[in-house]
């Protein structure tokens, strides 16, 4: 029986009878009468609802639950009750809100606090709480006007299964815009870069990195120093919440340089002169870096398969390019040939 039958129970349907069989006596011929026995009756109702809600009741209350801060160095096997049923007197006023507030929101239950955190550093994998240990506390959560004479389950039973450890790569996740004229100048790092992993072995041998939750930047135009929490996965656990984020930005400018062509794979008794021997490479590079660069930072080539095939034009490859560079075009990008004698 529900919480709000048992408050409307002393109240019968006769008056709702006698209110349906006095508008078919009068075939609502009289509107005024029709009207202001109705409103009549609405603040009666009315006047009544506010006194019963004020009156104390024993009910039974169905109370959904989460479940919070689980010990992080293991892996729950079996499935935890996903509602109470609590026993509990109060007034009707604070029934009535608990059980609007339980439609939007469950209940909270803290097993740290609650089981005062010793499965932690047990070495056992099974547990069993009575429930009665529970009550004053879930009284004092839901609120001080409210009495909770019993629960059900009467007891919680935890079984945990054998965890495995690991070490993954932390995979930092991030979405950046940057200020014209700015670019990321080097690899995005974490500090740590891996984190101690602990779940199963089954779920442990197909986890290749941990993703950090996504970090968002705008008009970006120095380097960043922050915080970024790692992103949760059911059933494992990290020997760290968050890592530290750097990203390198600086100002890029545009350069050029004459960049050699290599013949690959190219027969040592066969002279090929390529025309042009060097071709121009523009690119966008750090200012820091801008000094630094160098036509030997770079290897193009061409196939010698393709003149093998007597193809008029070759296409360049790109064999190697430092990875700090933005913007990279080659111009032109095939080059023609000549076999000398």
């Amino acid at each position: 029986m529900s919480t709000l039958f048992f408050i409307f129970e002393p109240v019968k349907t006769n008056w709702i009878y006698k209110t349906v069989k006095y508008i078919k006596k009068v075939y609502f011929k009289n509107d005024k009468r029709v009207v202001a026995y109705l409103i009549c009756v609405g603040i009666a109702t009315g006047f009544w609802f506010l006194n019963a809600l004020n009156k104390t009741y024993t009910v039974k209350l169905i109370v959904p639950v989460s479940y919070i801060n689980l010990p992080n160095n293991k892996t729950l096997e079996n499935h935890l009750p996903d509602k109470f049923e609590l026993t509990i007197k109060a007034h009707g006023f604070n029934i009535l809100r608990h059980e609007v507030s339980f439609l939007f929101m469950p209940f909270e239950f803290n097993v740290k606090e609650m089981t005062n955190d010793r499965m932690t550093d047990s070495k056992m994998s099974s547990f069993a709480f009575p429930s009665r240990q529970f009550l004053s506390e879930l009284s004092n959560q839901l609120s001080n006007e409210m009495d909770i004479i019993s629960m059900s389950p009467d007891t919680l039973f935890f079984k945990f299964g054998h965890l495995s450890q690991k070490w993954v790569k932390v995979k930092p996740i991030v979405n950046m815009h940057l200020k014209k004229q700015y670019q990321i100048s080097g690899a995005i790092k974490t500090t740590p870069d891996s984190v101690l992993v602990n779940g199963t072995q089954s779920v442990l041998d197909t986890m290749r990195f941990v993703m950090t939750n996504l970090q968002s930047f705008n008009f970006v135009d120095k380097e960043i120093r922050t915080k970024a929490s790692l992103s949760k996965i059911n059933e494992v656990y990290f020997n760290i919440q968050e890592v530290e984020l750097t990203i390198p930005v600086e100002e890029y400018t545009e350069t050029q340089l004459l960049v050699p062509i290599e013949v690959k794979d190219h027969l040592p008794d066969v002279n090929i002169k390529l025309f042009p021997e060097k071709v121009k490479v523009t690119f966008q590079v750090g200012l820091s870096r801008y000094q630094l660069i160098r036509p030997e930072d770079f290897k193009l080539s061409v196939a010698f398969s393709d003149i093998r095939e007597n193809r008029q034009r070759l296409k360049i490859t790109t064999e190697s390019i430092p990875d700090y560079l933005y913007d990279i075009k080659i111009t032109p990008d095939e080059i023609e040939y000549l076999i000398q004698n």
